[in-house]
């Protein structure tokens, strides 16, 4: 479950104490303020993909065994496949799977949360360079090259540019 703030232990334990636990009582839930929410089963959420995949790249998705199980563990709607497909992220662009969607289900949502913003420039910039701290540099360094740019270096090591 999740919440929108943290909770308690001990909240948490009475709030599921409060639930019903058969079917039949669902509606209780509703009482309580709750929204319930179907899961989708994963036969669902591969013809999901399959119809959108198809809007997107033009021809049918070949389905094998292993889709259904690992579509199973992420929750998929419309926006985040129409985002994943639309994105211009090198982990997943021009490589579309369930396999591959479920690999970065992590950093699709995070990319669809930050609106597909990048955190660092998309070239070389010393005076930006020199504000980061170690951790972020190293993060910075890794933006760098997805976007296929190589470090040139002195004679000491020290990198001076971006090519």
């Amino acid at each position: 479950m999740a919440f929108k703030n943290g909770i308690t232990d001990y909240l948490y334990d009475r709030f599921l104490s409060a639930l019903p636990i058969l079917e039949e009582f669902i509606g209780r839930y509703e009482s309580m303020g709750l929204k319930v929410e179907r899961v989708a089963a994963p036969n669902e959420k591969i013809a999901i993909f399959c119809r959108i995949y198809e809007q997107h790249v033009g021809i049918k998705y070949k389905v094998i065994g292993a889709d259904a199980g690992k579509i199973k563990h992420v929750q998929l709607d419309e926006a985040l496949l129409h985002h994943y497909f639309r994105s211009d992220n090198f982990l997943w662009k021009g490589k579309y799977s369930i396999s591959n969607l479920v690999r970065y289900y992590n950093e699709l949502r995070a990319e669809m949360a930050t609106g597909g913003r990048q955190k660092h420039p998309d070239e070389w910039d010393a005076s930006y360079c020199t504000k980061l701290k170690a951790d972020q540099l190293s993060d910075y360094y890794r933006h760098l090259r997805s976007r296929g740019l190589r470090a040139i270096k002195d004679q000491t090591g020290r990198i001076i540019d971006w090519k």
